[in-house]
Parts: structure tokens; sequence; C-alpha cells
């Protein structure tokens, strides 16, 4: 795949060009709601949990609520906004799947990479202005952060290449993602650290595989932490999963001019 991709490397740059410059077209806001819907999101949480509920949470590592959230944040929203688009961009692209022959997975990558250029690009604004505000972010860790990034995209790719070749045989796939995703999103310690796990739920938590991806980037951020053994088991997993999703997408690949 990787050999494919690179020989093909200048049709992938054209399809992200596209995805990134049809993204927010027509809207006043432009490019601005890549950060202003994570924005608020996070103002919502603080409110909800910190003023409303008045939930105190601890080993917060003398950082505010807003930052311990945020550290998760975003990397979520890329992983799960890389999913969801990158299931739908062969069906969005119908008309050029039918016409053109060329490897269909550079519309899934295309997709999946843009989502998380555009979520790493407002992860680099909200960490600038946290530092700036004054919290305690251990910004030496950035290579580890960038490495994590790198583990979520390509496990976020082997979810799409899988999820886009059943969608399009299953027109329904993509209404299925948001009630799963909304679920994993609670399951997985994005709005809370893993500290605040009860011990009887922590083993159960461990099977969540965005739980290992997330938590070392947090750690790393807040404590400056390098848990780098987390990280390489996820990138094989990610690797293997990868695998997998191509397998079934070429699979299905070959019946897409009969469904589309």
């Amino acid at each position: 795949m990787f050999r494919s991709v690179w020989r093909r490397r200048s049709l992938l740059l054209g399809f992200l060009r596209r995805e990134l410059s049809t993204r927010y077209a027509g809207t006043m806001g432009g490019a601005l709601w890549a950060f202003i819907q994570p924005v608020l999101l996070l103002a919502i949480y603080a409110f909800v949990f910190r003023l409303v509920f008045r939930v105190q949470l601890p080993d917060l590592g003398g950082n505010s609520y807003v930052t311990v959230v945020a550290c998760a944040l975003w990397p979520w929203m890329a992983f799960q906004e890389g999913v969801q688009r990158g299931t739908v961009a062969v069906v969005n692209n119908a008309d050029l799947v039918r016409k053109v022959a060329f490897p269909r997975e550079l519309l899934v990558m295309a997709a999946v990479a843009g989502s998380f250029a555009v979520h790493l690009a407002g992860f680099g604004v909200v960490l600038a202005a946290l530092s700036l505000w004054g919290e305690n972010l251990h910004l030496a860790t950035l290579p580890l952060v960038l490495a994590g990034w790198a583990v979520l995209a390509v496990l976020a790719l082997a979810l799409a290449l899988l999820t886009s070749g059943m969608q399009v045989v299953l027109k329904d796939v993509d209404h299925m993602l948001g009630p799963l995703f909304m679920l994993g999103f609670y399951a997985t310690p994005v709005l809370y650290p893993m500290s605040m796990v009860p011990e009887a739920f922590a083993p159960w938590m461990g099977l969540n595989p965005m739980m290992h991806a997330l938590e070392p980037l947090r750690a790393a951020l807040l404590q400056g932490q390098w848990q780098i053994a987390s990280l390489l088991g996820m990138a094989l997993l990610a690797l293997l999963l990868l695998w997998a999703g191509r397998w079934v997408f070429t699979r299905l690949s070959a019946r897409f001019e009969d469904f589309l």
C-alpha cells in the first residue's frame, strides 16, 4: 500500500488540497470552525462539570480542568472526524469512482489526513494559548505527542478503510458510527483522568485502545512522562488494523461500481 501511495503521491496531495478547500466552502467562519467547535465543547464541559455539578478532580498536577480536557479532546476530535469523514469518502465521490480508475483508498486517506491536519493546527494554537495563560505544560515532550498523533492517524485510517468499504455496500454504516462514538467518548478518559476511574473498572478501561493512545499524550504534556512502551504497542495494533482494513477495502472495492 505504501509503495502504491508513494507512486501516486501527487494525486493524493490533490485530493487533500480539495478536501481542505471544500471543507468549509461557503461558510462565514471558514477554517475558524475547526477551532470554534472544540473550544465551545471545552467551555460547555468546563461549565457543566466544574460550575454546575462542581465535580472535584484530584491529581490534576497543578493544571486547570480545561487544560486536562484539552490535552485529550483535540486528538479525540481528530480521530472521530477522521473516521467519520473517511467512511463516506468513497460514497461522496461516486461519480469520480465510476468514471476514473485510481486507487480508491486515496480518497479515504485524504479525508483522514485533512481532519488530522485541521485539528492538529487547532491543537497547536490551544497549547500556545494555554502556555501563555500560565498553565504548566511540558512542551519538551512534543516529539512524543506528535508521534501519538501519528499513531492515532494510522488507527483512524485503518478503521476508515474498513467502514468506507462497508458504507458502499451497507448505507447505514455512517449512521451507526454516531452512537458508537458517543459511547466511546464517555468510555475513554477524555473528560476525566484515568486516576478517577474506580479500581474495579480500571481493567475494563484497559481494554479500550483509545485509552492507551490518549493517556500517554496527556501524561507527556501535563507530567512530562515519556510513555513510549504504550505508544509502541498502539503503533503495532494500528498497523495490524491497517493491514486488515485495507484487505477488506480491497476485496470490496472490486464491486464498488455495482453499488454506487
